[in-house]
């Protein structure tokens, strides 16, 4: 709802939720889809456009909603020579808040991946020490229209500049996806639908989570056919909850419960990320403790190396014993990917999403953990 208008934005509701507002004002629950695929298939903003809908519908609509479009105020580029650069894009809000967003393409022989990482909430709740957008706290959840302009924007972004189609999202960014999950299933919904723009199938469409077990346990069940990535980053207790507080509340036990009953629901491995942190969980029984979880779980492994963060006092593994970590893993017969880290000098690698917030005590860099690509 803005306050100069009066007016709410039809792309924050729900299929159910339009579908009520259309029962209240005396239209059948049908045109809910009509209404949405006039939105999404064309990208129209003006009512008076949507010539699908008879015009009393377009009147009653306009006197109570309007619809929204996030449009990029920054897009910066990073300076990698393989004619695939890697594109931060922020984004304001309608209340003022910024959230970033990153385009990352990969277009080596034999592939022809783009991928956006997008952002679900404005800020995080979670605290996690190696993450900088835990220091500026939770301010709210992103709309569902506010979760697909992102995707929106990359991919008219990646028509322009590479002409190519998005073919992977990742909800990697700022926020935690399982703590506004109604919202990014409908955004999924939208994503995949194959009557709207996007058409991005389910199967290349992840979400990470630092782990939310209710979230797991409702995604198990649900009918959507996305991926799953854990952020374990340690497979110890006591190391787990020192770097992410929201260990204390979920274990390691309830957390490898939860994933082996989605495991089992959805018949499809989890992909487990793994920040390397010099010192901190990059020796032998953090190898041991990881291989020890890993086994219990179908799941891929992903080793990330871990990018400078400001005002963090972190330091990435030396690459001797990253070596001797990955080998450790590889001889226990677990898959193990190494992410490969782009964007980093616009800090828009792994760790590295950032926008100015100003906190009570001063402006600190709001950072996110962003994967290269769809795991």
């Amino acid at each position: 709802m803005t306050a100069e208008t009066g007016k709410q934005d039809l792309k924050s509701l729900s299929l159910q939720q339009l579908q009520h507002v259309l029962i209240s004002m005396g239209e059948p629950a049908y045109r809910a889809e009509q209404v949405r695929h006039s939105v999404y298939a064309s990208d129209t903003t003006d009512f008076s456009a949507m010539t699908s809908l008879p015009k009393v519908l377009r009147e009653k609509l306009s006197q109570r909603f309007f619809i929204s479009r996030l449009e990029p105020v920054v897009s910066t580029v990073s300076s990698e020579t393989d004619n695939a650069q890697t594109i931060k894009l922020l984004y304001k809000l309608s209340d003022g808040a910024h959230i970033e967003t990153v385009l990352i393409p990969d277009l080596r022989e034999g592939r022809k991946r783009m991928t956006v990482c997008v952002s679900s909430q404005v800020g995080c709740a979670l605290a996690c020490t190696f993450c900088a957008t835990g220091y500026m706290g939770f301010s709210r959840n992103l709309t569902i229209g506010e979760i697909t302009d992102q995707v929106l924007g990359a991919m008219q972004l990646a028509q322009a500049r590479y002409s190519q189609r998005i073919t992977n999202v990742v909800f990697m960014g700022m926020g935690e996806p399982l703590l506004n999950l109604e919202r990014v299933k409908e955004a999924i919904d939208i994503l995949s639908h194959d009557r709207y723009q996007f058409k991005i199938g389910e199967r290349h469409i992840t979400i990470s989570t630092a782990g939310i077990v209710p979230g797991i346990l409702d995604l198990a069940e649900s009918p959507h056919k996305c991926r799953l990535a854990i952020s374990l980053h340690s497979a110890i207790e006591e190391k787990r909850q020192a770097i992410m507080p929201i260990a204390k509340t979920y274990s390691l036990g309830e957390l490898k419960t939860a994933l082996q009953h989605y495991a089992h629901k959805q018949h499809k491995p989890i992909f487990i990320e793994y920040l390397l942190l010099r010192g901190i969980n990059d020796g032998e029984d953090d190898a041991k403790a990881l291989i020890k979880f890993a086994r219990a779980v179908p799941c891929k492994i992903n080793l990330i190396d871990y990018n400078p963060i400001v005002n963090i006092d972190y330091a990435r593994t030396d690459d001797a014993t990253r070596d001797a970590f990955i080998r450790k893993l590889v001889e226990a017969n677990l898959t193990v990917t190494v992410r490969r880290s782009r964007g980093r000098d616009i800090h828009a690698a792994c760790g590295q999403l950032a926008t100015q917030t100003r906190s009570a005590k001063r402006i600190r860099l709001a950072q996110s953990v962003c994967s290269e690509e769809s795991p």
